[in-house]
């Protein structure tokens, strides 16, 4: 506690800025603790359940190609951006940034890269999805493997040259001396709001292709009912929305992950305790990547056979091994 006396009045007042500085390092110690925690285990998971996903969406076979080669992309943008997870760990146990510049800008260039990427090929697959209700008929002449695999291939160098000039080149990046901790953080200029812009206007288009797709599979629907109604003889062909559900829960997972990232890319980090809040922020939005992975093992029963099967026969082939 701090004591002081007015010069004018000679009345004596005390401050409790003693007790707020304690109260503070308690708040950004706990933070800090569960941050730590929590990004531990969000890493472990990508790192465990997104290779079996990779490897087990070969297997199966009742998942479209050039669907697959989508779910692949976005599968292996989130691996990649729990590897890169690996350099923040330090700072986050060290207390300080103990990589150097040119790592800093490394991890600058690899956050936005690879989140980039993924909310990107977010949008592909729901692009992929409207065009297989939209166009039933159509959709594979319109979407061949040939044309995904250029997709995704224009996607990720597109992505790649855009960070690297933007944030590697012109070194984004720094390594801040503002504050007690040596912390990797990036310039607060007009790189701040590419970032959150292009955001933004991906998760609209993604939520207006979606309502485009909740229509037009309700008008199919009454058409087939109203048909069946008829007594025609013919029930016509029932719609399997199965899929498109599983895109459409796993896009709302990514929005409520990315919405606490998007604030925090406002967020200043002028001190250790904002630092960590934003830190805690772009940990949720790491979830994001083990999360997809058990929405499709839960939403989808042939990629649950298929990693059944997978981890049987891993299993089997241990036994031999260490048996003989």
């Amino acid at each position: 506690m701090e004591t002081t006396q007015s010069s004018d009045e000679g009345i004596i007042v005390t401050s409790n800025r003693t007790e707020d500085n304690v109260e503070n390092e308690h708040t950004s110690t706990t933070l800090l603790i569960l941050v730590k925690v929590l990004a531990v285990l969000a890493i472990f998971l990508c790192v465990l359940l997104n290779p079996l996903m990779l490897v087990t969406l070969r297997r199966v076979t009742s998942i479209q190609p050039t669907t697959k080669i989508f779910m692949a992309s976005l599968t292996l943008s989130d691996l990649c951006n729990s590897l890169c997870w690996i350099l923040l760990l330090t700072e986050l146990f060290a207390g300080s940034w103990l990589l150097g510049d040119f790592f800093c800008v490394v991890y600058g260039v690899t956050f936005n890269l690879f989140n980039g990427l993924g909310i990107f090929s977010l949008l592909i697959l729901t692009v992929d999805r409207y065009i297989a209700i939209s166009h039933a008929l159509q959709y594979p002449s319109i979407m061949t493997v040939f044309r995904s695999k250029i997709i995704v291939f224009s996607t990720w160098a597109a992505v790649s040259i855009l960070c690297i000039l933007v944030f590697g080149i012109h070194g984004s990046h720094v390594v801040s001396l503002d504050t007690p901790h040596y912390i990797c953080l990036g310039r607060y200029d007009w790189r701040l709001y590419l970032p959150f812009t292009l955001l933004v206007i991906t998760i609209l288009s993604i939520f207006i292709l979606y309502a485009c797709i909740a229509r037009i599979a309700r008008n199919q629907a009454r058409r087939i009912a109203a048909e069946n109604q008829a007594g025609n003889g013919q029930g016509g062909q029932r719609i399997n929305t199965r899929s498109t559900t599983t895109i459409i829960i796993i896009t709302g997972t990514l929005i409520i992950t990315w919405i606490p990232t998007a604030i925090g890319m406002l967020i200043p980090r002028n001190t250790w305790t904002q630092y960590l809040a934003v830190m805690f922020m772009n940990v949720l939005l790491l979830c994001n990547g083990w999360l997809n992975v058990m929405i499709y093992y839960l939403r989808n029963r042939d990629l649950r056979q298929a990693m059944r099967t997978l981890l049987s026969d891993w299993h089997r082939s241990l036994q031999q091994r260490f048996l003989h």
